[in-house]
């Protein structure tokens, strides 16, 4: 086009202004009139979508202004305290700008000094030297309004020395060739996926995919001989994998595998800046020295256990040949003078001398220990379970023998009917112990309980546990055991297992075993069929109503289960809270209800969890039911595109975190917040008898190591699954690693379908076919 010059004759060239700095006025005119601007962010903590490059402009102006260019080592030690002072500033300006809560506090942090390092390069780049390769003495005119001059000489002192010199020049030779060249500029890997899934029809990227997106040119091509080579290798690792493979091998490995580099220590490639390894791989936690102990008490309770089996197997052994022998001698003789034989038997003296070999035959008594201190028959019960000890409580001076006699604990002995502790049968020998006051808390047990993590005395106070019979030294006379007065005539003693975790309640643990097909038509695969109803008998837009009763949620609502929710469960896409409301009353109907656990299990509805922002709503359902305080409460939560399972025994005032993506509880502050609130407005006007407590005690978090998923569309089958497996589990109480029949690091795909095809039957089974549903049309 031309221009007007041109026209009359001259020309000339339009001149184009350099860019200038940076400043976002836009942004400070908005803060200052107190509006602020929402930042999105996805499930590992990084800003992505509208808003987020913005975001990171803004903390690069705030740095730039806060804090001054002298400064070269973000995190030392010897600069802690006036860091710590910037960070604080940094942090005040971004929350005036933007609407961001506490659990993003650190990546702000992070990014502040990653665009501090930024700017400095930038500096020394265009302004340290002159076009001849000296050191230019004054600030730069256009960024003079953020460096000092004191500033800028301290900055140029620091890049003159010679280890300075030797670092720039050995970066500078490493990145002037890279392999692998990024070429998506500002756009980042977080930014880059949340994108490509939004534009994905399947609803699922993997770590390659992202890698290869983020190295094409402006045209979608490749064109870098590396970049094409890494690709072709990925494509062809994954190909020679199954799917189940490829789910436990994880497709940053293949990615890893492809690249054939050198991996450090912290580094993970492809998923953007501020993840690092510990986000997204399990931690590793070195042994302490509780662990080297607890294995020291197993060993120590093997090495036990196989001295009492050779013992028995040497007895054993022993009276075999002793009745071989006697029969072999008895044969002999009534073959030889079989009248005279017959006389002999007929002796006293014979006869007792039979019966003595009778009862060394069959004994199974444990030996007889401090038998001049046996209590006497004054007071007791019944005739107890060992031998000559009368049944009852007895108590008792706890002894270990090796490496030599020693007083370790002081207890009761616990002779009843029932020879089963914590899952256990007891071993020949032993009886059942309830240890009081340990006297060597570090002294093994003979025999560890709770698979092992109940290995010593000072960590099985309160608890029963087995101990050998001859290692005990009676104190007192008999205790009538608790209850037994009100079963008079009633031979009948019930077997109870103790558990470590709660000394103070014998529950009766089992676990509820799933059958083949629960809730649902066996041998028929109903997600297809629930394909074909849907398809072919609701029409876009309707709904089906199912009346959620008060006894599972705590309070009564019409779960409104829309078309498109149902489509999303069949083409396995990110689920809504319609489908796990669903899948709670399934777990209701089909495991709880049938084995009597309606005081044992409840659910929050994640609708109440979602719209309650303060906990006033969650509280006010814990507080319509005195009996919540004894229930383990299920609570699927969804934290914004990303779904987490609480589990919440209120007696014990603990909540179980339990995260597909392995992520933090802490990260996620307002969440965290209002959970703890919910149980504190519990705790303050809860009727019943909850356990005494200071008012300022914190609700305990306890994050349980899960299986995880691998991908961005899984965890709402995985809280299902979670769901399931704690209900199946029964238990009281989540350890920290999982329960062991369930655990894996992430589920297979047969796994998760599992539980799309308990969902599906539930809702054909039970819903439509009893009609529990109210189809309202568009």
């Amino acid at each position: 086009m031309a221009s007007i010059d041109d026209e009359s004759g001259s020309s000339s060239k339009k001149t184009v202004g350099k860019r200038g700095v940076t400043r976002l006025q836009k942004i400070h005119k908005a803060k200052s009139n107190g509006k602020r601007i929402e930042v999105q962010w996805n499930s590992r903590g990084q800003p992505i979508k509208h808003n987020s490059k913005t975001f990171a402009s803004f903390i690069g102006v705030t740095v730039r202004r806060l804090v001054p260019i002298s400064l070269d080592n973000w995190s030392a030690k010897k600069n802690k305290e006036a860091v710590g002072v910037y960070k604080q500033n940094i942090w005040e300006e971004i929350e005036k700008a933007f609407i961001i809560g506490e659990e993003h506090r650190a990546f702000v942090y992070r990014e502040a000094g990653k665009l501090h390092r930024a700017f400095r390069t930038k500096m020394a780049r265009s302004y340290l030297k002159d076009s001849k390769g000296g050191f230019v003495k004054h600030r730069p005119a256009k960024y003079s309004f953020c460096i000092k001059q004191d500033d800028w000489d301290k900055f140029v002192a620091q890049h003159m020395t010679a280890k300075f010199q030797k670092v720039s020049d050995e970066n500078r030779e490493r990145a002037l060739n890279p392999q692998h060249p990024y070429r998506k500029s500002r756009l980042g890997c977080a930014r880059l996926e949340a994108d490509m899934v939004e534009e994905s029809e399947v609803g699922e990227i993997n770590r390659s995919q992202v890698w290869k997106a983020a190295r094409v040119n402006k045209s979608g091509v490749i064109d870098n001989e590396n970049v094409q080579r890494v690709v072709d290798q990925c494509e062809k690792l994954t190909e020679a994998l199954s799917e189940e493979e490829r789910q436990d091998l994880g497709p940053t490995n293949i990615l890893f595998e492809a690249l054939n580099l050198p991996n450090y220590s912290g580094r993970v490639r492809t998923y953007g800046f501020g993840v690092c390894s510990r986000d997204i791989l399990p931690r590793q936690n070195r042994p302490t020295q509780m662990d080297f102990e607890k294995l020291y008490g197993f060993c120590n309770s093997l090495k036990s256990r196989l001295e009492v089996l050779e013992r028995e197997k040497i007895e054993r052994d022993k009276l075999d040949r002793e009745k071989l022998e006697r029969q072999q001698t008895e044969e002999v003789e009534e073959r030889q003078q079989p009248k005279q034989v017959s006389e002999r038997l007929q002796q006293p003296e014979k006869v007792a001398q039979r019966q003595h070999l009778e009862q060394v035959v069959e004994r199974k008594q444990p030996e007889k220990v401090a038998e001049s201190r046996l209590p006497s028959d004054k007071g007791s019960c019944n005739p107890g379970s060992f031998g000559n000890i009368p049944e009852g409580l007895f108590p008792v001076n706890i002894y270990l023998s090796s490496p030599s006699r020693c007083l370790v604990a002081r207890g009761k002995l616990y002779n009843t009917k029932g020879n089963t502790v914590h899952g256990m049968t007891l071993p020949p020998g032993y009886v059942k112990v309830n240890i009081e006051v340990a006297i060597v808390p570090n002294a093994p047990l003979p025999i560890s309980v709770e698979d092992g993590d109940v290995s010593m005395v000072g960590q099985a106070i309160g608890t029963i546990v087995p101990w050998p019979t001859k290692l005990l030294e009676f104190v007192a006379e008999c205790e009538k055991i608790p209850g037994q007065s009100q079963n008079k005539g009633n031979n009948i003693q019930h077997s109870v297992e103790y558990s470590v975790s709660s000394p103070n309640k014998s529950n009766k643990k089992f676990k509820i075993e799933e059958s083949p097909r629960v809730g649902g038509s066996a041998g028929i695969a109903n997600l297809p069929f629930l394909d074909m109803y849907v398809k072919k008998m609701m029409r876009v837009g309707s709904l089906i109503q199912i009346k959620m009763e008060e006894s599972i949620f705590g309070e009564e609502f019409l779960e409104q289960l829309r078309v498109e929710s149902i489509k999303e469960i069949l083409d396995h896409n990110w689920l809504s809270a319609s489908i796990i409301t669903v899948f709670s009353r399934y777990l209701y109907d089909k495991f709880i209800s049938p084995n009597g656990l309606i005081n044992k299990f409840s659910f929050i509805s994640p609708h109440v969890s979602r719209e309650d922002n303060l906990g006033n709503g969650i509280a006010k359902i814990l507080l319509k039911d005195e009996e919540f305080k004894d229930k383990m409460i299920l609570a699927p939560c969804n934290l914004g595109k990303h779904w987490v399972l609480l589990v919440i025994n209120l007696n014990a005032e603990v909540i179980y975190y339990m995260d597909p993506l392995n992520g933090e509880p802490t990260k996620h502050q307002n969440f965290k917040t209002k959970f703890e609130n919910a149980l504190q407005i519990y705790r303050a006007n809860s009727s019943s008898k909850v356990p005494k407590v200071s008012k300022s005690k914190k609700i305990s978090w306890q994050k349980i190591k899960c299986p995880r998923q691998i991908n961005g569309v899984d965890c709402g089958y995985f809280v299902m699954r979670f769901m399931k497996e704690v209900i199946m589990e029964n238990e009281f109480m989540i350890p920290t690693n999982y329960f062991f029949d369930h655990k894996c690091r992430t589920y297979s795909h047969d796994k998760l379908t599992e539980v799309k095809e308990d969902w599906a039957t539930y809702v054909v089974d039970d819903v439509f076919g009893k009609q529990e549903a109210i189809i309202l049309p568009n």
